[in-house]
């Protein structure tokens, strides 16, 4: 339990890997996919408004999009790092 309260607490870290950027992506797609299936079973005047649609499916395009940018971004960085170091 404490293992679990560690990674969750990473979340809000900067000093952590675990990213909160992915962590509102993961949880935002899992609500809109949940959304959009039960919204499949009822009526139409039931259904959000597709600007609600939209703005999430942006907000977990961005969130997860944000965290690969970051995580290729440093990769690169280190590869030209060393790239340098061997070059010294």
């Amino acid at each position: 339990m404490k293992k679990f309260f560690n990674w969750i607490g990473g979340f809000f870290s900067s000093e952590s890997n675990n990213s909160s950027k992915r962590l509102v992506g993961i949880i935002g797609a899992a609500f809109l996919y949940w959304t959009m299936w039960d919204n499949s079973h009822s009526a139409t005047h039931v259904a959000p408004a597709d600007s609600l649609v939209y703005s999430v499916a942006t907000l977990v395009a961005v969130s997860l999009g944000l965290t690969t940018i970051e995580s290729v971004a440093h990769i690169l960085k280190s590869f030209k790092d060393k790239k340098e170091e061997e070059a010294n």
